[in-house]
């Protein structure tokens, strides 16, 4: 057997086939890891932006947009106003770039409206990139919202996002542009790519010797990393993972990490924005986050996921959204509401649902919002739901939801005493409200709901 030239032992094929197959299946997993890393990440930009239009669309008055549009005039206080709005979108998102709106798309150009430096005036001529003009069309003319890949223009690399800007009547009157320069984060993607491929050929070199350790090396950071891209598409941002590696990997998992960070940061500030909208049309300031704080309290009390109590704060903090389409005058109405009018109001949560189930990451709101006017015995609304089939989030906000307005002043009654309120609850376990969730809320101190509600003993 030693006199048998090297090419015919048995451990040397056996050797020399672990070394080609653990080097082909070491480059063919990190290639399509990596691809499948490379398009998350544009996809989470993308989405990202488009976020960020949605939620700017929203601030934007679309009847003042026309005024402003038919004047062509930049010097005016509803410009001034307009663009004060496209200010606080681009602070509030930390966005390098101007945010403006653009109107009236003839062929390869549009005209700018309003933007946030206040540089271009009313009217001014815009040249569209060919990658945009077609999403600027369907944004115009069907009213929904869009992104661009990434496409190449006289003052550099871009993604855009397009939203919508509707008037009351529902009609869409120009398109909020949202832009983000991708110069640099396609320079670091390509240098990550090289350095990858190279780490990998030397990883298949030394397979032959410690071929399953080193792929055991290389895996283990992958399925991290693609369990940490799990969670932050799932909401949850503040999950971290400590990658050893220093190689593409890791570096691969430090650009996660960031666009990790930046996604909570958006999140948060788009959250918050949200929540002085709503609070601006009648809410007390800070009222939202005492319900949040308030349900946390009790959901402290029965068994929920983090993720669970992730929803319950972002629904309580966002579930009257949908009254974003009810008319001022019968929000503010002090007397009863006539039928008609009860109605309106009524249909809130499905509004809200509306509003909420097109932003990815505002959908774990969606039980609450949907969910917090449903009764436990089936009378409530809008889906006339019963016991269990109510999300437990929004059986929980319901509690805290009702003892909060029964203890604060409303413009047609009086507060309640907390100890009557509390009371109520009792009274109304297994009727309006899950009896578990009524029990946990009276294992709460008087004391302790009197500082959390702001209300009196």
């Amino acid at each position: 057997m030693t006199n048998l030239p090297i090419w015919r032992r048995l451990a040397w094929r056996l050797g020399a086939s672990f070394f080609l197959l653990t080097a082909i299946a070491v480059l063919l997993s990190g290639f399509l890891q990596y691809r499948a890393q490379e398009q998350w990440l544009r996809q989470s930009l993308g989405s990202l932006l488009l976020n960020i239009g949605r939620t700017g669309a929203l601030l934007v008055d679309g009847d003042l947009h026309q005024a402003v549009v038919a004047a062509a005039r930049s010097d005016t206080p509803d410009y001034a106003r307009l663009r004060r709005e496209l200010v606080r979108i681009q602070e509030t998102n930390r966005l390098g770039d101007a945010v403006y709106t653009l109107t009236d798309v003839q062929g390869a150009t549009a005209r700018f409206a309003v933007i946030s430096n206040g540089l271009a005036p009313v009217g001014l001529e815009y040249r569209l990139a060919p990658e945009i003009q077609p999403i600027l069309r369907r944004v115009l003319t069907e009213g929904v919202p869009a992104y661009t890949g990434i496409y190449v223009s006289s003052s550099g690399t871009w993604i855009t996002a397009f939203a919508p800007v509707k008037n009351s009547a529902g009609q869409t009157v120009a398109a909020l542009d949202v832009d983000f320069r991708v110069d640099v984060y396609l320079g670091e993607l390509a240098a990550v790519r090289r350095r990858f491929y190279l780490h990998s050929l030397a990883g298949a070199v030394l397979a032959l010797i410690a071929g399953v350790l080193l792929a055991r090396q290389i895996t283990r950071p992958v399925v991290q990393l693609s369990g940490l891209a799990r969670s932050i598409v799932e909401g949850q941002f503040s999950t971290r993972v400590r990658i050893a590696a220093r190689d593409e990997i890791g570096m691969l998992g430090n650009v996660l990490h960031l666009m990790a960070e930046r996604l909570n940061v958006s999140h948060r500030s788009m959250t918050e924005v949200l929540v002085r909208a709503l609070e601006a049309r009648g809410e007390a300031t800070g009222s939202l986050r005492r319900l949040a704080d308030a349900s946390a309290i009790v959901s402290e009390h029965l068994e929920l996921s983090a993720t669970q109590r992730e929803a319950l704060e972002l629904g309580a903090l966002l579930h009257d959204i949908g009254e974003i389409r009810v008319p001022e005058a019968v929000l503010q109405k002090p007397e009863q509401l006539a039928p008609d009018e009860r109605k309106i109001v009524q249909r809130h949560p499905e509004w809200g649902v509306e509003l909420l189930e097109t932003v990815p990451l505002l959908t774990p709101a969606l039980d609450v919002v949907g969910g917090h006017h449903e009764r436990y015995d089936g009378s409530g609304y809008p889906h006339g739901l019963t016991g269990e089939a109510i999300p437990l989030t929004a059986r929980i906000f319901a509690v805290v939801d009702a003892l909060n307005a029964m203890t604060h002043d409303r413009p047609y009654r009086r507060a309640h005493p907390l100890a009557e309120a509390l009371g109520i609850l009792r009274d109304n376990a297994g009727k309006q409200f899950d009896p578990r969730v009524v029990d946990a809320a009276l294992k709460i101190p008087p004391a302790r709901w009197a500082e959390v509600l702001a209300c009196q003993v």
